[in-house]
């Protein structure tokens, strides 16, 4: 392997546990010698890993001392959630926005790795059950307008899609904001006839998952996703 892909590949797997907290903020790395036994690489592709790392922002390297791991954004993003979900925070229109668009992000990049699954067929077993609770929500009533009933049998759909996934990182990520986003997509109010085009996509979206069809499934997500952005946005929060 070449040196410079050696390096990218140590990179590749420290940064991983250190997301994964095998390293946890504050600790220190193994030392340089100790990697290199590891991985057995030489002395200079660890270098070009800590570098790498120290980039990032996931390390600090101080001359003569340990390198130390930091505090990711990620435990600062959900420290922010957590502290807001303990308090029964009232969160404004721009922190709304950035759930969504975090939200976004986590479930088309899960929408993508569970079309490539192979054991993908009993999840879209139970989506499929979750689409037929959302049209027999549908069909006994005679309402024309839905709030905060479709929108938990909607996330149910979404979080299949994201905890399917053999990903720690974005399950945590998840786990931690949709209580909070879930309080808000509660408001939303669907017509009728928004409800009927959302079954209908849900339906090709499954279809795709079904067919292992990668870039159909991530734009149908998209495409249901940025339908809730929209939404959002029209909300009247302070």
């Amino acid at each position: 392997m070449a040196e410079k892909t050696k390096s990218a590949y140590i990179a590749s797997q420290l940064e991983q546990m250190i997301l994964n907290k095998e390293f946890e903020p504050g600790e220190p790395l193994p030392s340089q010698k100790e990697l290199a036994e590891r991985f057995e690489a030489s002395p200079r592709s660890i270098r070009e890993a800590f570098n790498n790392l120290e980039v990032k922002g996931l390390i600090s390297i101080v001359q003569g001392k340990k390198t130390i791991v930091n505090e990711t954004s990620l435990d600062r993003f959900i420290e922010s959630l957590s502290f807001s979900l303990i308090n029964d925070t009232t969160i404004d229109k721009k922190m709304l926005m950035e759930l969504v668009q975090v939200n976004i992000t986590i479930e088309t990049s899960a929408a993508r790795e569970l079309s490539r699954s192979l054991e993908r067929k009993p999840i879209v077993a139970q989506m499929n059950k979750v689409l037929l609770e959302m049209q027999n929500l549908l069909d006994s009533s005679a309402a024309n307008t839905f709030t905060s009933d479709i929108a938990v049998i909607d996330q149910k759909l979404h979080a299949l899609i994201v905890t399917s996934i053999n990903n720690q990182i974005l399950s945590s990520i998840y786990e931690s904001l949709s209580p909070l986003l879930l309080k808000y997509l509660k408001i939303l109010t669907y017509t009728r006839e928004e409800i009927v085009r959302r079954i209908d996509r849900y339906g090709y979206l499954i279809e795709g998952f079904l067919g292992g069809r990668t870039d159909l499934c991530v734009a149908l997500t998209l495409v249901i996703l940025n339908d809730t952005k929209a939404k959002c946005e029209a909300l009247s929060l302070t």
